[in-house]
This record gives C-alpha cells, structure tokens and sequence, in this order.
C-alpha cells in the first residue's frame, strides 16, 4: 500500500534443540554483566548469546573500566602509585604490631603501691618488691598521748619508738621512722645478714677467720685483748657480736660480708630506709644510723619467716636470746615472759629492739631509743617506763583461742 513502509523483519535467532536462549549459561552470565552495568547507567542490548569475551569489546563502562577511565593516568605513573600506597599500608600494619608488642614489655610509670606486683612482672629486671610485714592496723593513740606527756616531761630527754602487736595490729608509735644513730643495735641487722649468707652457702659456720690488727675496735667485748693474728670460727665471732656486743668481732664480720656498701645495699633491699653502716665499730660519734621501724620491720619479717631459712631463724634467736646486757628492755616485762633482743649504748643514747612473749600467748615486736645527756639515767627509767606501759597493755588483751580442727575420720582396715 501507497504511503506505508514496510519494516524490516526481525531476523530470528538460533537456538539449541536443548536449552533455551533465556536459560543458556552464557547468556544467564552476559544477562547479570548488563545489569550491572545498568546500575552504573550504561545501557546495553542483548542481540544474541555472544560469548563475555566478545561482550567486553561493547562501548560501555563497567565499575573496573570506570575506575581506569576516571584517573586517566598512564601506566609508567599508575603502577609506582599503586606501590606506593601499597608500601603505605604495609608500614602503618608493621607500626600498629610494633607499637603494640612495646606495649606489653615497657615498664608503666607512677604506678601505685598496690600494682609493685604487676610492675614486678612486667619487668623482671626490677628489684622484687619488698613486703610490707607490720601489720600496722589500729594506732594506740590514747596511749601514744600518755607516752608523748611522759617524753614532754623530761625536758633534756627525747624518745623514738614502735610497739606492734603481732596478732592484731595494735601499735604505738613516736617518731619511729626518725633516722638516729644505731649504736650497737646496727648489730642486728648485721647478724641477719650473715646468716642470710650462711643460707646461701657464701659463708659456712665454721669458717676460719682470723683476727687482724685493722678490725681490733675498742669498746665492748673481749676479743680486742687477743693477739693479732688469732683465729676463730665464723659462728664463734658471729656469736660474740651479738651476745657480749663485741666490737672487734663485729668489724671481723662486716668484712667477711663484703664491707659497708655490700651491707648497705642490702638493708635497702629489706625496706631499711634509715639504716646505713658507715664506719667501723664502737663508732662513738653515732655515724651508724637506724630507727626504730627499720628495726620492727626487720625482726617482723624474721618472726614471719623472711629472709632467713627456718633453721638459721632459730639459730637467730637463740643468739638473741642469750644478750647478756638485760638492763633495757627486760626491765619492763613481767614474770614469765621471753625476749629476744640486741641494745646499744654510747652514752648520749640508748636502745633496744627485740620480740617479746606474754605468757598470755600474746606476741609483740619492740624497738626503741632515747636521747639524753651522757649516761643520765633518767633516760634508761624512761624507757622502761613506756615499755612497762606497752607490755600492761598487750597483758590485759586475751588472745583469740586456737580451734584445732579434729583430723578427717578414716575408714577402719579390713585386713
């Protein structure tokens, strides 16, 4: 008919005897690329199941080719680019390990008291952390009143002093961490030493030493009347240190123990802030210094078994026990209890520290020191005086009794 075009016939595609062109696995797979590329706004007409290879020569963007045409930049750029942020990505990942490893190894700072275990453990190369052995739990301060009135009444007088109650944490103190000079009681600290060392196998008890001309101190005790050149065994000296406060035989000690530093260095590992050996004994200028709680401290620790192995304990405190100078502190106990002590004396000052048992079952750890004018005995009746008013104490408090707990019943033998 005039007027009207004829259309052109679609040409008809061929398809499989078996599968249909809407079910051709190729075709499935072109069908999902074009609808991609549909959501990226490209357009495309499916005309027959050409294969993707074919597919890809299209005039159309998918997300990859896209990305390429967006930077437009040539290859000798592109490539270097890419290893560089690559280079980037791996260096922030080595970073974050590293930083992270550091972490768990470097020391934390301003750490409080209650963490010294966890800083302990982060660094091993740390001193172990020194335990705190006074149960310092409730303060006596109607008593600790009465014991300043009396020190206030004695205007040429003063006192340093602590009182621990081993049971219950009970305690007096005065000034007790006041550092002042040692006399003899720097002695104690020196004998816990040398047994520490007799633990470590460094010294044996029956050591040979020998008496030179340089260690012979003036004094107390007997061994500076020998001749130079005498020899005992280590026990005997370490022995007539303590018990008769020999002089000669402590200076004898200090150097088979390594001399002054050695020993200052360990007091400081056992939290003995105060405590310092300066100068060879008698040391009559009070260069040798403690206090009183360096010395609770230390004998608190031994009475829990610090330290010291159990058998050189004892051995501690039978030399103690036997402290021939009883004028100090046991003066002021009552009948039946026990002390195991060490005192000083160099004129212008006074001291004893020791541990104490009532017969009550109570124990109790004692240091003190009062200054006072040379050899005024005003100052020995002080001390007595406030030592009697600790021990009346501890001897009206009864102690908890022991509940022993019957052993586990155990099945009869049949045989």
């Amino acid at each position: 008919m005039v007027g009207k075009s004829r259309r052109p016939k679609r040409r008809k595609t061929q398809t499989s005897p078996s599968l249909s062109a809407a079910t051709h696995p190729k075709v499935i797979a072109l069908d999902s690329r074009y609808r991609q590329g549909e959501r990226s706004g490209a357009t495309a007409t499916l005309t027959s199941p050409a294969p993707p290879r074919r597919a890809a020569t299209a005039k159309r963007r998918t997300p990859r080719t896209a990305r390429q045409f967006r930077l437009k930049l040539p290859r000798p750029i592109l490539y270097p680019l890419r290893l560089l942020i690559v280079g980037a990505g791996i260096s922030v990942c080595i970073g974050t390990v590293l930083t992270a490893a550091n972490f768990r190894t470097a020391p934390l700072a301003d750490l409080p008291e209650a963490a010294s275990g966890t800083e302990q453990r982060l660094n091993p190369e740390l001193p172990p952390a020194t335990p705190e052995a006074l149960p310092l739990a409730t303060p006596l301060t109607q008593l600790a009143a009465t014991t300043q009135a009396a020190i206030a009444s004695e205007p040429t007088l003063d006192a340093s002093l602590l009182f621990v109650d081993l049971d219950t944490g009970e305690y007096l103190d005065v000034a007790g961490d006041r550092a002042l000079s040692a006399a003899s009681t720097i002695k104690i600290p020196i004998l816990v030493a040398f047994l520490e060392a007799v633990d470590k196998g460094e010294v044996n008890l029956d050591d040979t030493l020998t008496m030179t001309q340089e260690v012979i101190g003036g004094g107390s005790g007997g061994m500076q009347y020998k001749t130079p050149g005498s020899t005992y065994s280590a026990l005997y000296t370490a022995t007539e240190m303590s018990v008769n406060s020999d002089n000669t035989a402590t200076n004898m000690i200090i150097e088979v123990l390594g001399g002054n530093t050695a020993l200052n260095a360990k007091f400081q590992q056992w939290g003995m802030a105060q405590t310092q050996v300066n100068n060879p004994l008698p040391d009559l200028e009070g260069t040798n210094l403690t206090s009183a709680k360096d010395l609770a401290h230390l004998l608190a620790r031994i009475n829990q078994g610090e330290i010291l192995s159990m058998r050189s304990r004892d051995r501690l405190f039978r030399i103690m026990g036997a402290t021939s100078n009883d004028r100090l502190l046991p003066q002021s106990l009552g009948q039946g209890a026990d002390i195991v002590h060490k005192t000083g004396d160099i004129g212008t000052i006074i001291g004893d520290a020791g541990i104490i048992d009532l017969p009550n079952g109570k124990r109790y750890v004692a240091a003190i020191f009062v200054e006072r004018p040379y050899n005024d005995p005003k100052g020995r009746e002080l001390l007595h005086k406030i030592s009697r008013q600790f021990y009346d104490h501890m001897e009206k408090v009864t102690p908890e009794p022991i509940i022993a707990e019957p052993p586990p019943e155990t099945e009869a033998s049949t045989q």
